[in-house]
């Protein structure tokens, strides 16, 4: 990825994964970007991250087309992230064995070569079709400043776009669960400001997501599913961006610095399992966290504080 030639980051450049944090939790959102705390990451997070970037990099943009030499350069750019990062068990905090990262690896070949074969087939083992635009361009920066009349303050949309398909398009690649509770679809895609961000830094309000699902049972991986997800961003998504933009900057105070700002652990309960009954330090949110065992020690601990 070049250097930016918007300069270096600031406290009011936003992109959509800092806004999701946001949303999604104004603790960890505290904890990753006023405190700066920088968690431990998760396997599944890394083999988002080496997916993305020999799919983009190597094969859309490089021209490379040998499915093997690509599978076996994304498993090594897995190994180079689980062995230089600290990789961990995001339920249970602890680092991964030897023989979790090797699975890691494993899976990460079974759904890259899903998604290899998908694009250069036209569809996908399960007979899914992936009939799209040609890719003119991948990660390509976008930033734009947005004032906000509520506050009087003006922020500027930052971020990478993975995707710009020559029917005029943009997009972007997920590797996803196909678990229930997380699967993308056309209804999930509502919960995400990501298509109307990058539609006010592009001007294009037609959004491409390119889904490749992770298919796992007992005995291991599966194929993946590869498909699409087609959405226009229309004039709520824009307002509703726009009312989640003057709430960050009143909420959490970001033009002071966040000095003054208003940050709450959110939980999600999401139940137990019988591997981890009884295990509340573990339990009491469902959602993929790194500070987890921090806020509840925090937050929520029922030992009597010192």
């Amino acid at each position: 990825m070049s250097e930016s030639v918007y300069g270096p980051w600031g406290n009011t450049d936003l992109s959509p994964s800092k806004m999701k944090i946001w949303g999604d939790c104004t603790q960890k959102f505290k904890y990753r970007y006023v405190d700066k705390i920088r968690g431990p990451t998760g396997g599944a997070a890394l083999q988002g991250s080496s997916l993305h970037e020999v799919f983009l990099e190597e094969f859309l943009v490089g021209g490379i087309d040998d499915t093997d030499a690509l599978v076996e350069m994304m498993a090594m750019d897995l190994q180079h992230r689980l062995d230089t990062q600290d990789p961990r068990d995001y339920k249970t905090g602890l680092p991964l064995t030897e023989g979790e990262k090797a699975e890691f690896i494993m899976q990460l070949r079974v759904w890259g070569k899903s998604l290899l074969d998908a694009m250069k087939n036209g569809e996908d083992t399960y007979g899914n079709k992936l009939d799209m635009a040609d890719v003119t361009e991948t990660e390509v920066e976008g930033c734009v400043e947005v004032y906000l009349p509520k506050t009087g303050a003006t922020v500027r949309l930052r971020g990478y776009i993975d995707l710009v398909f020559e029917d005029g398009t943009i997009g972007d690649l997920k590797l996803a669960s196909d678990y229930w509770l997380a699967v993308w679809t056309l209804a999930k895609t509502f919960s995400e400001h990501q298509p109307a961000m990058y539609a006010k830094m592009t001007g294009f309000n037609q959004f491409r997501y390119l889904i490749v699902d992770k298919k796992k049972n007992r005995s291991g991986p599966q194929q993946a599913s590869v498909r699409t997800i087609d959405l226009k961003v229309t004039d709520k998504m824009h307002e509703n961006l726009m009312k989640t933009l003057e709430e960050f900057v009143m909420v959490s105070d970001v033009l002071n610095g966040y000095e003054n700002g208003i940050f709450h652990p959110n939980p999600e309960y999401n139940g137990q399992s019988k591997a981890n009954a009884g295990m509340t330090r573990v339990n009491f949110c469902g959602k993929l966290c790194d500070y987890k065992q921090m806020c509840f020690d925090e937050n929520f601990s029922q030992e009597a504080s010192a």
